[in-house]
């Protein structure tokens, strides 16, 4: 089985799924996560359950999980009580970066304390990646012709100039994470998340590729 973390409410990662459905795809969503049905021990990870696609699945079945959510939000969570949801939403995150972390499956990104889909950076620490690695930073981040260049791995999608392509490669490299995503103009960067845009089929099939041989 091949989980996606995302909210039922993300367009693109119900549509993921779809496209992703003869690969055994499901999407884990916060009612999923709320669902009865979780066991989960530090000490053996492997041994626990869990709920996707709104049916109980073992962990060891689970041969990859994508995080498409950077946390769980209590505006989500309308079938708790309104007082509970704030409380609720706080032990949710909590859960899934212990659970998430454990997991012996490749796990695209892994979390931080601070978002469950890798790091949490706001963009001046971006910019001072991009300075660590040698890269122009676009401050006129409006730039039509920038690049939408995805990393996934090794492999780079979207980049019509190899130092475009460098250029991610870089960031995901100092960022700690395997998907990431970069607006490039020229060699400069005008804006990077590690949540990037995979509506794009080439760069669904590197995630896939990527996500199968890992596992």
């Amino acid at each position: 089985m091949l989980a996606v973390l995302a909210s039922r409410f993300d367009a693109q990662a119900v549509a993921l799924v779809e496209a992703w459905s003869d690969h055994g795809a499901a999407l884990c969503s916060a009612e999923d996560l709320c669902a009865p049905g979780w066991a989960f021990s530090v000490a053996q990870p492997a041994a626990g359950t869990a709920v996707i696609g709104g049916a109980r699945a073992d962990v060891r079945d689970l041969r990859a999980v994508l995080t498409r959510r950077p946390a769980v939000v209590a505006e989500e969570l309308d079938f708790v009580e309104p007082d509970d949801r704030e409380y609720a939403a706080a032990e949710i995150n909590a859960f899934l970066v212990a659970w998430l972390s454990s997991l012996p499956c490749p796990v695209l990104n892994r979390p931080t304390p601070r978002s469950l889909s890798g790091p949490s950076w706001k963009t001046v620490q971006w910019q001072i990646a991009a300075a660590r690695a040698g890269i122009e930073w676009a401050h006129d981040a409006a730039d039509a012709d920038a690049d939408v260049v995805v990393v996934c791995g090794d492999r780079t999608v979207g980049a019509r100039d190899p130092r475009d392509a460098r250029a991610a490669q870089a960031l995901a490299q100092i960022a700690g994470v395997e998907l990431l995503g970069a607006r490039i103009a020229d060699g400069r960067v005008c804006a990077v998340s590690t949540n990037p845009d995979l509506s794009n089929p080439e760069v669904r099939d590197v995630v896939l590729a990527y996500l199968e041989q890992s596992a």
